[in-house]
């Protein structure tokens, strides 16, 4: 039970990092920020967002494959969308419609990034042995 309480607080923690992820974006997308340089800062992001994931993957949850479906899983079906939505609901119509143009155009971007970070966090975790 203890197990997947941490990937269900794992998966919404990512929920979370995705919202502030959108949020950010969308802020530098305004005309006269910085439009020129959004694909920079999509990757930038993504390569911060991988690494945080990591970590977090080596302090949640560490070398146990099992937790990979019962993070994603929620995390794509659950979380993720309601997060948006919530989102959505709370931004005015122009700055939704920028939200939600970045959340299809960044996804598979955000989703490398989960898939890097929950994996490598998995592979270079440390066995924990039960005495």
């Amino acid at each position: 039970m203890k197990f997947f309480v941490k990937t269900q607080v794992f998966a919404i923690i990512m929920a979370l990092f995705w919202i502030i992820y959108l949020s950010v974006l969308a802020f530098l997308d305004q005309p006269g920020r910085a439009l020129q340089y959004i694909n920079s800062f999509v990757n930038g992001f993504a390569i911060l967002f991988a690494v945080i994931y990591f970590l977090l993957t080596k302090y949640f949850i560490g070398r146990n494959w099992l937790a990979v479906p019962l993070v994603l899983i929620p995390y794509f079906l659950l979380y993720k969308p309601v997060f948006e939505q919530v989102l959505l609901s709370l931004a005015n119509e122009s700055y939704s419609m920028t939200l939600n143009f970045l959340s299809l155009s960044t996804d598979g971007t955000h989703l490398l990034a989960i898939i890097f970070g929950l994996g490598l966090g998995i592979m270079f975790s440390r066995p924990q042995f039960k005495s």
